[in-house]
């Protein structure tokens, strides 16, 4: 009998082991979790550090029994992968608990070994204090709200990059009623995710809500005192807290992958193809661990984003059962909320788009959610970007106090995958009604603008 060995339980890791299992019966599948946890959800994690989330077990998509006793695949819990001899087709995995070893065997093998912190690289210092939380894991996430609530409200919480994690968790945080510091080492929140005039608005907002936000404040390390830190240290001083959540970014976890040899592609993940085949014979990868192609640019990029993890593991886990499928890639839409704000993007900035090679040009206007004359409309910001040459839909980003933000970036993102242009968008059959969104749709409006650049002539994107 076959065997599949999936390293790593999580989103792609779990697809990939499901799907090969539904497809192929006889094949035997067996995936190996470091952790005590699988098909977890690391998104919900700001929100059960702010009790949001009620239980840490509410956090899992499916419980444990779904995969082993409905699906038949056999989970091995805190459990690692420390070898891989790929010739020999074997691999050395080690209890985490006791350290006891043993050789598994494998006919495929199948690499979802997700993303791992900067922090310990950046700060060495942090395993040194009981107060300061990277939020990598569900368990660590448990650590830090026992931690937090038995601090009480009027505490210091500082938190150190002002990304998706942190700015998510300076809402929780302050939402039961921590003082919040939000520190960042560049010129502006999601730095890496909206361009300036969309970052400066979730920074005032967040200040209107009695956050603190630092911006151009590289950290140099934290003050520790009797293994408990009092204090970040930043080039705008010394910053004070009780509290402590590290969030300066991720990298692609390719340790084991290097070790048996797997290309390791241009943006430092994992190189697969469309099948998600890596360079080794019958060794798969998906997840955060792995780069794919960027469907607006036609380059190779890495997103660790849940969703492209759950595809890449769908079509990995289909191709090792022996069904040909295939994953294109993405065009990079994400979103986040912050308080009231609601905030959406999708394929390049302008910025993005000139370093690929584009002749970008936006319109940024600010619409409304509903007709004029219903009660409740609110203002939303979209800014769409194109190429000035063809007319090509190169991005798009929203921000407002309605969840519709989400809904017009994803009618975007949808366009960009197929290699639509402004007038595409300008003809695309939007739904209108009064109290749900206005005859002139803030996109529909953006793409007439777009096209009184471009002429009203369409051009062969």
């Amino acid at each position: 009998m076959a065997q599949l060995l999936v390293v790593g339980g999580g989103a792609a890791g779990m697809a990939a082991a499901s799907r090969a299992k539904r497809l192929k019966k006889d094949l035997e599948v067996v995936v190996v979790e470091r952790t005590r946890w699988v098909s977890f959800a690391l998104c919900g994690m700001p929100y059960y550090l702010g009790c949001v989330v009620k239980r840490l077990s509410d956090l899992t998509y499916y419980p444990l029994s779904e995969f082993t006793e409905k699906r038949g695949i056999k989970v091995l819990l805190e459990t690692e992968v420390v070898d891989i001899d790929y010739s020999g087709r074997k691999a050395v995995i080690r209890d985490v608990k006791n350290g006891g070893e043993k050789e598994i065997e494998w006919d495929y093998l199948l690499l979802a070994t997700g993303a791992k912190s900067k922090a310990h690289r950046f700060f060495p210092e942090i395993k040194e204090a009981s107060n300061i939380f990277v939020l990598s894991h569900l368990d660590v996430a448990e650590e830090a709200r026992r931690y937090a609530l038995s601090l009480g409200h009027g505490a210091r919480a500082v938190i150190v990059g002002a990304g998706y994690v942190g700015l998510e968790v300076a809402e929780n945080l302050a939402s039961l009623g921590f003082k919040v510091t939000v520190i960042e080492a560049l010129g502006q929140v999601a730095p890496r995710v909206l361009d300036p005039e969309f970052a400066s608005e979730i920074k005032e907002h967040l200040e209107e809500k009695g956050v603190e936000v630092l911006t151009n404040a590289p950290v140099k390390g934290f003050k520790i005192v009797d293994g408990k830190a009092v204090a970040v240290e930043t080039e705008k001083g010394n910053i004070e807290g009780d509290i402590f959540i590290v969030g300066v970014g991720i990298e692609p976890n390719v340790d084991l992958a290097r070790r048996i040899g797997v290309k390791i592609g241009e943006t430092g993940a994992i190189w697969v193809d469309e099948h998600m085949r890596t360079s080794l014979r019958d060794v798969y990868a998906a997840g955060d661990a792995v780069e794919h192609t960027d469907l607006v640019s036609g380059k190779r990029t890495w997103r660790p984003f849940a969703q492209i993890a759950n595809k890449m593991g769908y079509v990995a886990g289909s191709n090792i059962a022996g069904r040909e499928a295939v994953f294109p890639g993405s065009v990079g839409t994400s979103t986040f909320k912050v308080f009231d704000l609601v905030v959406a993007r999708t394929g390049l900035s302008e910025e993005e788009a000139k370093e690929a090679g584009f002749k970008p040009f936006s319109v940024s206007l600010q619409g409304g959610t509903r007709a004029h004359y219903i009660p409740g409309r609110v203002p939303i910001k979209l800014k769409v970007v194109a190429d000035e040459d063809t007319g090509k839909l190169l991005g798009a980003q929203a921000i407002g106090a309605s969840e519709t933000v989400l809904w017009r970036i994803n009618v975007v993102a949808a366009l960009l995958t197929t290699g639509a242009t402004v007038w595409d968008l300008f003809y695309t059959d939007i739904g209108y009604a009064p109290p749900l969104a206005p005859v002139w749709d803030p996109l529909i409006t953006a793409a007439r603008l777009l096209m009184r650049k471009l002429g009203e002539k369409p051009r062969k994107a």
